[in-house]
């Protein structure tokens, strides 16, 4: 599915459809209720991204703004629509590396284009039973296996069909999934991933004491060789306690072990484990964990997360997207609260080889959120990593403002 749409002609498609979308009961009895009974959507971010690495004489300096239209039916005998097209657009001079550019900056992967982003047909006629076909947006759990992406401005979706049921109290998700639509676009090499990938992941939650999930991905590429496609299956544990004085203990435990699988020609053998702890109190929160992604030093041999949100673990600065053949152990601690209605964070991260005894190097993350007034939110965000054996010194500083219509 590689449809390009022109930024005027998604538009009109979205205003066309939503002409005359209006509030009313939620099973309308005809087609024509369903449409008319339809919600629409405007979203934009405009985001200034500027990156400075050692090693690259010119600095980097992304000004873009995303768009996001979208339209979602109404529910007709248990079936609706949803259509979502997404444009990404540099503002001024593209003075950084879009990977398709070829400037000689720092990478931003945020390529100017349009495309469709979603676009599936649902059935949802069975109580807690949701059947969906299409181009879809897939997040599970907290998208450290599978996720959207959602940082950059194309955002990565699935050409899929995916079953979500609850049985005995017990969170079922399947997906078959045909394609990843990754955040490079398409008119990139890297961005399509066909595959016939099988996605399963079931979660319980222990009422006062946590949630527990198991899953299982089955990757089964077509064609990239340099991801291979692999087996992975783990669990997860994760919740948190009240202590005196109004603390809460927080935790966290998750394991998997990931192998080779169908055509892969390397062999893979290699493990992942995630320890955190963390205290709430007075506003304030604090966590201390570890990541590991086992690595032997191998070319291959290391545990992957090629469907992950990346970005959102184991360093802003995205040093360690991919994980080194020789693995990658992430010693972190984080701080955050809210002061002024403005959300702060600061993360600071170790990290080395899990094989080999490398020290890779060290970052410090931080960012503050805040909502502007009702449909608008900004930040700024900053990360600075200090190489020692890994990738070079880089600072990344961004500043976005967000609108939800």
């Amino acid at each position: 599915m590689t449809t390009r749409l022109s930024t005027a002609a998604l538009l009109g498609l979205v205003v066309a459809a939503t002409a005359h979308a209006q509030d009313s009961d939620p099973e309308p009895a005809t087609l024509h209720e369903a449409l008319a009974a339809g919600t629409s959507w405007v979203k934009l971010r405009l985001r200034l991204e500027s990156v400075d690495q050692d090693g690259i004489t010119k600095d980097a300096t992304a000004f873009t703004l995303r768009t996001l239209l979208g339209y979602e039916t109404g529910a007709w005998n248990g079936f609706s629509a949803l259509l979502e097209a997404e444009d990404v657009s540099p503002i001024g001079n593209a003075d950084y590396n879009d990977t398709l550019n070829m400037e000689p900056r720092p990478v931003i992967a945020d390529p100017n284009g349009t495309e469709v982003n979603q676009a599936f047909l649902q059935y949802s006629g069975f109580e807690d039973f949701t059947i969906r076909a299409g181009r879809q947006r897939i997040i599970l759990a907290d998208a450290r296996f599978v996720g959207n992406v959602g940082w950059r401005q194309n955002e990565q979706t699935f050409d899929a069909w995916s079953v979500e049921t609850e049985a005995g109290g017990v969170d079922l998700y399947y997906a078959h999934v045909t394609n990843v639509n990754r955040v490079f676009g398409e008119d990139s090499p890297g961005g399509d991933h066909p595959m016939a990938s099988n996605i399963f992941h079931a979660g319980y939650d222990f009422g006062g004491v946590g949630r527990l999930e198991g899953f299982l991905y089955d990757l089964d590429y077509d064609d990239q060789a340099d991801f291979g496609s692999t087996r992975t299956v783990g669990a997860s544990f994760a919740g948190s306690q009240e202590l005196d004085d109004g603390m809460n203990l927080l935790y966290r435990l998750a394991f998997a072990d990931q192998s080779d699988a169908h055509d892969n020609p390397t062999q893979v053998d290699a493990g992942y484990l995630n320890l955190e702890a963390g205290l709430e109190l007075r506003g304030w929160t604090v966590k201390v964990g570890q990541e590991v992604l086992e690595g032997s030093g191998n070319p291959g041999d290391k545990f992957t997360t090629p469907l992950a949100t990346g970005h959102k673990f184991n360093g802003w600065a995205d040093q360690f997207l991919g994980t080194p053949d020789a693995g990658l152990e992430d010693t972190y601690l984080s701080l955050s609260t809210t002061l002024a209605e403005t959300k702060l964070a600061l993360v600071w991260h170790e990290f080395q080889s899990d094989a080999g005894g490398l020290d890779y190097g060290d970052e410090l993350d931080l960012i503050a959120t805040r909502k502007l007034c009702e449909g608008v939110d900004g930040g700024i965000k900053f990360a600075d990593y200090s190489a020692d054996t890994h990738s070079s010194d880089t600072q990344k500083v961004w500043l976005w403002v967000s609108f939800a219509f």
